[in-house]
Protein backbone atom coordinates (compact mmCIF):
# COMPACT_ATOMS: atom_id res chain seq x y z
CA UNK A 1 0.00 0.00 0.00
CA UNK A 2 1.38 3.37 -0.84
CA UNK A 3 0.71 6.84 1.14
CA UNK A 4 1.13 9.85 -0.93
CA UNK A 5 3.23 12.67 0.66
CA UNK A 6 1.57 14.82 3.47
CA UNK A 7 1.91 18.01 5.16
CA UNK A 8 0.73 18.29 8.69
CA UNK A 9 0.41 21.86 10.30
CA UNK A 10 3.06 21.17 13.05
CA UNK A 11 5.41 23.73 10.84
CA UNK A 12 7.85 25.78 13.48
CA UNK A 13 10.99 26.96 13.16
CA UNK A 14 12.91 24.64 14.97
CA UNK A 15 15.37 21.91 14.56
CA UNK A 16 13.82 18.04 12.63
CA UNK A 17 13.23 15.27 14.38
CA UNK A 18 12.09 11.91 12.93
CA UNK A 19 9.82 9.07 13.94
CA UNK A 20 8.95 6.16 12.42
CA UNK A 21 5.37 4.47 12.03
CA UNK A 22 4.32 1.15 12.15
CA UNK A 23 1.15 0.83 9.78
CA UNK A 24 -0.66 -2.32 10.36
CA UNK A 25 -2.72 -3.61 7.05
CA UNK A 26 -4.98 -6.42 7.05
CA UNK A 27 -3.80 -8.92 4.40
CA UNK A 28 -5.89 -12.52 3.14
CA UNK A 29 -8.11 -14.66 5.33
CA UNK A 30 -6.25 -17.27 7.26
CA UNK A 31 -7.48 -20.49 8.77
CA UNK A 32 -6.58 -22.24 12.04
CA UNK A 33 -7.87 -25.59 12.69
CA UNK A 34 -8.96 -26.43 16.23
CA UNK A 35 -9.31 -30.47 17.38
CA UNK A 36 -11.73 -29.43 19.76
CA UNK A 37 -15.32 -31.52 19.99
CA UNK A 38 -17.71 -28.42 20.15
CA UNK A 39 -21.15 -27.53 19.23
CA UNK A 40 -21.94 -24.87 16.26
CA UNK A 41 -22.55 -22.69 18.86
CA UNK A 42 -19.81 -23.50 20.65
CA UNK A 43 -17.43 -23.51 18.06
CA UNK A 44 -18.76 -19.94 17.38
CA UNK A 45 -18.03 -18.58 20.55
CA UNK A 46 -14.82 -20.47 20.98
CA UNK A 47 -13.35 -18.61 17.30
CA UNK A 48 -14.71 -14.64 18.52
CA UNK A 49 -13.11 -15.07 21.87
CA UNK A 50 -9.96 -16.34 20.40
CA UNK A 51 -9.23 -15.24 16.91
CA UNK A 52 -12.12 -13.25 14.68
CA UNK A 53 -14.47 -16.03 13.49
CA UNK A 54 -15.85 -19.23 11.82
CA UNK A 55 -14.27 -19.78 8.65
CA UNK A 56 -16.11 -18.36 5.95
CA UNK A 57 -15.29 -18.33 2.34
CA UNK A 58 -15.61 -15.85 -0.50
CA UNK A 59 -12.71 -16.96 -3.10
CA UNK A 60 -11.47 -20.06 -4.59
CA UNK A 61 -7.79 -19.57 -2.83
CA UNK A 62 -9.75 -19.55 0.17
CA UNK A 63 -11.24 -22.76 -0.53
CA UNK A 64 -8.11 -24.27 -0.95
CA UNK A 65 -6.73 -22.95 2.35
CA UNK A 66 -9.44 -24.29 4.26
CA UNK A 67 -9.53 -27.81 2.73
CA UNK A 68 -6.07 -27.75 3.04
CA UNK A 69 -6.40 -27.86 6.74
CA UNK A 70 -8.99 -30.43 6.65
CA UNK A 71 -7.02 -32.89 4.63
CA UNK A 72 -5.44 -33.65 8.13
CA UNK A 73 -8.98 -35.44 9.17
CA UNK A 74 -11.51 -37.58 8.56
CA UNK A 75 -14.06 -35.62 10.07
CA UNK A 76 -16.64 -33.45 9.89
CA UNK A 77 -15.49 -29.78 10.44
CA UNK A 78 -17.63 -27.12 11.47
CA UNK A 79 -17.38 -23.51 8.75
CA UNK A 80 -18.97 -20.14 9.35
CA UNK A 81 -22.41 -21.10 7.13
CA UNK A 82 -26.11 -21.68 8.47
CA UNK A 83 -29.56 -21.78 7.54
CA UNK A 84 -31.24 -18.32 8.47
CA UNK A 85 -34.29 -20.17 9.20
CA UNK A 86 -36.03 -17.55 11.30
CA UNK A 87 -35.51 -14.78 8.39
CA UNK A 88 -39.56 -14.67 6.91
CA UNK A 89 -40.54 -11.04 5.55
CA UNK A 90 -42.64 -9.99 2.77
CA UNK A 91 -41.64 -9.61 -0.68
CA UNK A 92 -43.31 -5.82 -0.76
CA UNK A 93 -40.99 -3.31 0.38
CA UNK A 94 -39.00 -6.47 2.53
CA UNK A 95 -41.94 -5.64 4.85
CA UNK A 96 -41.74 -7.71 8.53
CA UNK A 97 -43.95 -10.13 9.80
CA UNK A 98 -46.83 -9.14 12.12
CA UNK A 99 -49.26 -11.92 11.18
CA UNK A 100 -48.74 -14.97 10.60
CA UNK A 101 -50.84 -18.52 10.03
CA UNK A 102 -48.73 -21.64 9.95
CA UNK A 103 -50.46 -24.86 10.07
CA UNK A 104 -49.41 -26.95 13.26
CA UNK A 105 -46.19 -28.88 11.94
CA UNK A 106 -45.23 -25.64 9.56
CA UNK A 107 -42.64 -24.56 8.73
CA UNK A 108 -40.57 -27.53 8.69
CA UNK A 109 -38.00 -27.16 5.99
CA UNK A 110 -38.77 -30.47 4.38
CA UNK A 111 -35.52 -31.45 1.96
CA UNK A 112 -33.70 -28.25 3.14
CA UNK A 113 -35.03 -26.42 0.53
CA UNK A 114 -37.85 -24.28 1.40
CA UNK A 115 -37.93 -20.93 1.77
CA UNK A 116 -41.38 -20.20 0.06
CA UNK A 117 -44.64 -19.78 1.46
CA UNK A 118 -47.77 -20.58 -0.09
CA UNK A 119 -51.55 -20.21 1.45
CA UNK A 120 -53.88 -23.41 1.52
CA UNK A 121 -57.28 -23.80 0.69
CA UNK A 122 -58.00 -24.12 4.21
CA UNK A 123 -56.04 -20.77 5.42
CA UNK A 124 -53.22 -22.12 7.15
CA UNK A 125 -49.62 -21.68 5.48
CA UNK A 126 -46.48 -24.04 4.16
CA UNK A 127 -43.49 -23.18 3.56
CA UNK A 128 -42.47 -25.03 0.00
CA UNK A 129 -39.28 -25.25 -2.32
CA UNK A 130 -39.57 -22.52 -4.40
CA UNK A 131 -39.84 -23.86 -7.68
CA UNK A 132 -42.70 -25.48 -7.68
CA UNK A 133 -45.36 -24.21 -9.62
CA UNK A 134 -49.14 -22.83 -8.36
CA UNK A 135 -51.61 -20.45 -8.46
CA UNK A 136 -50.54 -17.27 -6.96
CA UNK A 137 -52.11 -13.57 -5.51
CA UNK A 138 -50.49 -10.00 -6.89
CA UNK A 139 -51.34 -7.21 -4.97
CA UNK A 140 -52.74 -4.43 -6.92
CA UNK A 141 -52.09 -0.38 -6.63
CA UNK A 142 -55.29 0.03 -3.85
CA UNK A 143 -53.55 -2.92 -1.84
CA UNK A 144 -56.34 -6.05 -3.07
CA UNK A 145 -55.28 -9.17 -3.88
CA UNK A 146 -55.50 -10.80 -7.16
CA UNK A 147 -55.60 -14.19 -8.09
CA UNK A 148 -53.51 -15.10 -11.13
CA UNK A 149 -54.39 -18.99 -11.72
CA UNK A 150 -53.32 -19.46 -15.66
CA UNK A 151 -50.59 -20.02 -16.00
CA UNK A 152 -49.24 -21.50 -12.51
CA UNK A 153 -45.61 -20.19 -11.82
CA UNK A 154 -42.70 -20.43 -9.16
CA UNK A 155 -42.07 -18.55 -6.84
CA UNK A 156 -39.91 -16.53 -8.41
CA UNK A 157 -41.45 -15.72 -11.52
CA UNK A 158 -44.78 -15.02 -9.80
CA UNK A 159 -42.69 -12.40 -8.09
CA UNK A 160 -41.77 -10.51 -11.38
CA UNK A 161 -45.43 -11.28 -12.87
CA UNK A 162 -46.80 -9.23 -10.24
CA UNK A 163 -44.20 -6.86 -10.14
CA UNK A 164 -44.38 -6.01 -13.87
CA UNK A 165 -48.06 -6.42 -13.75
CA UNK A 166 -49.35 -5.12 -10.61
CA UNK A 167 -47.52 -4.11 -7.45
CA UNK A 168 -46.13 -7.27 -5.88
CA UNK A 169 -46.71 -10.32 -4.69
CA UNK A 170 -49.86 -10.51 -1.85
CA UNK A 171 -48.82 -8.98 1.53
CA UNK A 172 -51.19 -10.80 4.44
CA UNK A 173 -51.68 -8.70 7.47
CA UNK A 174 -54.47 -9.91 9.34
CA UNK A 175 -56.82 -12.74 10.22
CA UNK A 176 -60.06 -11.54 8.07
CA UNK A 177 -58.18 -11.33 5.05
CA UNK A 178 -56.27 -14.76 5.38
CA UNK A 179 -59.57 -15.59 5.58
CA UNK A 180 -60.82 -13.80 1.94
CA UNK A 181 -57.69 -15.41 0.46
CA UNK A 182 -58.59 -18.66 1.26
CA UNK A 183 -62.28 -18.39 -0.05
CA UNK A 184 -60.62 -16.75 -3.23
CA UNK A 185 -58.77 -20.20 -3.59
CA UNK A 186 -61.43 -23.00 -2.47
CA UNK A 187 -60.95 -24.72 -5.87
CA UNK A 188 -57.33 -25.15 -5.49
CA UNK A 189 -55.17 -26.43 -2.98
CA UNK A 190 -53.07 -23.62 -2.40
CA UNK A 191 -51.61 -20.45 -3.69
CA UNK A 192 -48.32 -18.58 -3.10
CA UNK A 193 -48.36 -15.23 -1.12
CA UNK A 194 -45.12 -12.89 -0.87
CA UNK A 195 -43.77 -14.22 1.77
CA UNK A 196 -40.21 -15.81 2.01
CA UNK A 197 -37.08 -16.17 3.87
CA UNK A 198 -33.00 -16.05 3.44
CA UNK A 199 -31.55 -19.42 2.56
CA UNK A 200 -27.52 -20.51 4.02
CA UNK A 201 -25.18 -17.59 4.63
CA UNK A 202 -21.73 -16.92 5.90
CA UNK A 203 -21.66 -15.07 9.36
CA UNK A 204 -20.30 -12.03 7.83
CA UNK A 205 -23.72 -11.75 6.35
CA UNK A 206 -22.19 -11.33 2.53
CA UNK A 207 -24.20 -12.76 -0.04
CA UNK A 208 -23.74 -15.53 -1.68
CA UNK A 209 -21.93 -15.18 -5.51
CA UNK A 210 -23.78 -16.85 -8.46
CA UNK A 211 -19.38 -16.70 -9.76
CA UNK A 212 -18.92 -18.58 -6.30
CA UNK A 213 -21.71 -20.91 -5.32
CA UNK A 214 -21.72 -23.21 -2.39
CA UNK A 215 -19.76 -26.05 -2.85
CA UNK A 216 -22.28 -28.36 -1.77
CA UNK A 217 -22.15 -32.48 -1.01
CA UNK A 218 -24.35 -34.14 -3.18
CA UNK A 219 -28.18 -34.16 -2.20
CA UNK A 220 -27.26 -31.46 0.31
CA UNK A 221 -28.82 -29.77 2.11
CA UNK A 222 -31.27 -32.12 2.80
CA UNK A 223 -32.69 -31.47 6.49
CA UNK A 224 -32.80 -35.15 7.06
CA UNK A 225 -33.03 -34.86 11.12
CA UNK A 226 -35.69 -31.86 11.03
CA UNK A 227 -32.64 -29.09 12.37
CA UNK A 228 -29.49 -29.27 9.95
CA UNK A 229 -29.70 -25.28 9.98
CA UNK A 230 -25.23 -25.41 10.34
CA UNK A 231 -22.74 -25.94 7.84
CA UNK A 232 -20.13 -28.31 7.90
CA UNK A 233 -17.31 -29.71 5.65
CA UNK A 234 -17.96 -33.31 5.03
CA UNK A 235 -15.29 -36.35 4.32
CA UNK A 236 -14.47 -34.97 0.86
CA UNK A 237 -14.27 -31.20 1.46
CA UNK A 238 -17.75 -30.36 0.56
CA UNK A 239 -20.66 -28.38 2.46
CA UNK A 240 -23.25 -30.56 4.21
CA UNK A 241 -25.72 -29.52 6.60
CA UNK A 242 -25.71 -31.12 9.94
CA UNK A 243 -27.83 -30.58 13.15
CA UNK A 244 -25.71 -27.35 15.52
CA UNK A 245 -25.86 -29.50 18.62
CA UNK A 246 -23.55 -32.36 17.14
CA UNK A 247 -20.00 -31.93 18.71
CA UNK A 248 -17.16 -31.63 15.65
CA UNK A 249 -13.43 -29.66 15.38
CA UNK A 250 -13.78 -26.53 13.46
CA UNK A 251 -12.06 -23.99 11.70
CA UNK A 252 -11.76 -20.51 12.96
CA UNK A 253 -11.02 -17.21 10.61
CA UNK A 254 -8.16 -15.43 11.35
CA UNK A 255 -5.94 -12.27 9.11
CA UNK A 256 -2.56 -12.38 7.64
CA UNK A 257 -1.55 -8.65 8.90
CA UNK A 258 1.19 -6.76 7.09
CA UNK A 259 3.61 -4.52 8.28
CA UNK A 260 4.80 -1.23 6.61
CA UNK A 261 7.20 1.39 7.98
CA UNK A 262 6.47 5.24 7.59
CA UNK A 263 9.25 8.01 8.20
CA UNK A 264 7.92 11.15 10.25
CA UNK A 265 9.72 14.43 9.53
CA UNK A 266 8.71 16.94 12.21
CA UNK A 267 9.54 20.27 13.44
CA UNK A 268 9.02 20.15 17.01
CA UNK A 269 10.20 21.41 20.78
CA UNK A 270 12.20 19.61 23.15
CA UNK A 271 9.44 17.43 24.40
CA UNK A 272 8.34 15.85 21.30
CA UNK A 273 8.20 12.80 22.56
CA UNK A 274 5.88 13.80 25.68
CA UNK A 275 2.99 10.70 25.25
CA UNK A 276 0.49 13.42 24.91
CA UNK A 277 2.03 14.68 22.13
CA UNK A 278 3.09 11.39 20.34
CA UNK A 279 -0.52 10.35 21.46
CA UNK A 280 -1.99 13.49 19.49
CA UNK A 281 0.55 13.15 16.32
CA UNK A 282 -0.79 9.76 15.71
CA UNK A 283 -4.16 10.79 15.75
CA UNK A 284 -3.42 13.74 13.60
CA UNK A 285 -1.52 11.61 11.01
CA UNK A 286 -4.45 8.93 11.14
CA UNK A 287 -6.84 11.32 10.16
CA UNK A 288 -4.81 12.96 7.22
CA UNK A 289 -4.44 9.73 5.91
CA UNK A 290 -8.14 8.82 6.38
CA UNK A 291 -9.21 11.97 4.46
CA UNK A 292 -6.68 11.24 1.78
CA UNK A 293 -8.22 7.79 1.30
CA UNK A 294 -6.52 5.19 3.86
CA UNK A 295 -8.95 2.84 4.46
CA UNK A 296 -10.66 2.49 8.09
CA UNK A 297 -8.86 -1.14 9.24
CA UNK A 298 -5.45 0.10 9.11
CA UNK A 299 -3.46 0.61 12.03
CA UNK A 300 -0.92 2.83 12.99
CA UNK A 301 1.48 2.48 15.76
CA UNK A 302 5.03 3.93 16.71
CA UNK A 303 8.07 2.28 16.75
CA UNK A 304 9.98 3.33 19.98
CA UNK A 305 14.07 3.45 19.69
CA UNK A 306 16.11 1.44 22.51
CA UNK A 307 15.51 4.31 24.77
CA UNK A 308 12.25 4.94 24.64
CA UNK A 309 11.99 8.12 22.60
CA UNK A 310 9.86 7.77 19.33
CA UNK A 311 11.48 10.60 18.09
CA UNK A 312 15.32 11.73 17.52
CA UNK A 313 17.26 14.79 16.25
CA UNK A 314 18.17 15.17 12.54
CA UNK A 315 20.64 17.86 11.14
CA UNK A 316 18.62 18.42 8.46
CA UNK A 317 15.53 17.25 6.66
CA UNK A 318 11.97 18.44 5.45
CA UNK A 319 8.28 18.25 6.92
CA UNK A 320 6.80 15.16 5.13
CA UNK A 321 5.62 11.61 5.28
CA UNK A 322 8.44 9.49 3.27
CA UNK A 323 7.61 5.59 2.31
CA UNK A 324 10.58 3.48 3.05
CA UNK A 325 11.01 -0.26 2.30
Amino acid sequence: MAFPNVSLPMMLILPTDAGFLFVFLCGSREYILIRKYKTWDEALDYCRQNHIDLATVQTDEEWSKLNKLRDELQFYIWIGLYDDANSWHWSFQNETVTFSQWDFDQPNNMYGKQYCVNLRSTGYWWDETCNLTYPFFCQNGEGQPVLVTDPEMSWNDAQNYCRQNYTDLFTVRNWDVNKQLATMIKEYTCAWIGLFRDSWKWLNQTSMSPYFPLQWAAGQPDNSFGQEACGALDYYGLIADETCTNSHFFLCQTTRMKQQVLRLEVKAGDNVNDKAITAAMLNKVQQTLREQGMAADVKLAWREQPDGMVFQKMKNGSTGMNEEL
